[in-house]
């Protein structure tokens, strides 16, 4: 009886430690795309408003969530409402950490463009720079893609995300699905 028990604590223990060793699915290869070498994420979100309707939901939506006190800086580099296209530069925190005497944030910079179609509307994420511990000594600045991509933030045998490049990666990736959603409520409100 003993053994049999012995046996259950060493199957049930190693599937915890299998699990945990394990990248959750949405964080995982390929959830980083790299399109002719940049970093690119895009999401299309069906809708029946149609191209102006949608142009003006967006173009409203945009012009609150893309102003202070939201990020740091922006600027709208197109608003064409004849082709129901809108572009802008961004730059805002990606917050890790936040507790009681200790906040691990990085800024980012990004490039937005939105599109508007009879049936959908296309969001593209890109041109993503990172300015992380600012405050020490001018902080460190790179890129998505020499931080976050597939080659970048995994372990050599590609099981796990390295511990630096797997907070960005998630963090970059938790940013944009946040993006999306808030496009989604206010298309849908």
């Amino acid at each position: 009886m003993d053994m049999k028990r012995f046996s259950l604590f060493v199957v049930l223990s190693l599937s915890l430690v299998m699990g945990w060793a394990q990248v959750e699915a949405r964080y995982d290869r390929g959830r980083v795309p790299v399109i002719n070498g940049r970093v690119m994420f895009q999401e299309t979100i069906a809708t029946t408003l149609g191209r102006v309707e949608s142009y003006k939901r967006i173009s409203e939506w945009a012009d609150v969530r893309f102003n202070k006190p939201n990020v740091i800086v922006s600027k709208f580099t197109a608003q064409d409402e004849a082709n129901q296209t809108l572009s802008l530069t961004a730059e805002e925190y990606i917050v890790f950490t936040n507790r009681f005497f200790v906040l691990d944030r990085t800024r980012v910079n990004y490039w937005v463009e939105i599109q508007c179609t009879e049936a959908a509307i296309t969001l593209k994420m890109t041109r993503i720079n990172y300015w992380y511990e600012e405050e020490r000594e001018g902080g460190l600045r790179f890129s998505a893609e020499d931080f976050i991509t597939d080659s970048q933030a995994f372990s050599k045998k590609g099981d796990k995300l390295l511990k630096e490049q797997g907070k960005f990666r998630k963090g970059t990736i938790d940013f944009f699905a946040r993006l999306v959603e808030e496009m989604n409520e206010a298309l849908n409100n």
